[in-house]
Formats: C-alpha cells, structure tokens, sequence
C-alpha cells in the first residue's frame, strides 16, 4: 500500500497513513501528532506549526531509515518528559540541545 491509495480510505489522513505504513508495511514515514509537532520545534529541528510542513522537514532533515523509530521516540520523549504544560526540563536528557526559549534555568 501506498499513502495516497490509505488516505483515501473514510478516516484516513497523512498521520493515520503514516502510523500504518511504519507500523503494517515496515516503510519509513514520519507521523506527526502533537507530541512529534511539539519536541520537534522545541529543539528547533523543525519550525513551523503544520504537521504537514513539520513532516516535510524532519523527511528532508533525516536519514530515511530512521523516520518510523524517529516517530515513536519523540512520541514517548513528548508523552513522558518534555509534556505540553509541564516538562520536564531538568531530566530532559535533550535539554543541551533543546532551542525552546521558555525552558528553565537549571
């Protein structure tokens, strides 16, 4: 399968199409949910508020067989440490690299 012929299942958009080409077809993609839209510009590897150009971006920045593991890292680095409204800043293991101007001193 491909991700035009999934997002043409009732439903289906980029993300969903992504998850499953990653997860049920071993080909690479790049899902971007809030978590993957939030680290990913708060460590300033991607810079803008679209998923779609948030997925463009991290694509080109990336090696290719990396993009499905990529995924699922920042998905659980934005679920278990750098949440929304309450990171976790100073166990952030990325904290050196992160760019986000509101994190704190530590």
């Amino acid at each position: 399968s491909t991700r035009e012929e999934l997002v043409t299942l009732p439903g289906v958009g980029r993300k969903t199409a992504n998850i499953v080409l990653g997860s049920a077809f071993h080909k690479q993609a790049i899902a971007v949910d809030t978590h993957v839209l939030r680290v990913s510009n708060r460590l300033g590897i991607a810079h803008a508020d679209n998923p779609d150009k948030v997925e463009e971006e991290l694509t080109r920045q990336l090696p290719g067989n990396i993009l499905t593991a990529f995924t699922l890292a920042l998905v659980l680095h934005g679920r278990e440490t750098c949440a929304a409204l309450k990171p976790k800043c100073p166990q952030c293991v990325l904290y050196r690299e992160c760019e986000w101007p509101e994190k704190p001193a530590i």
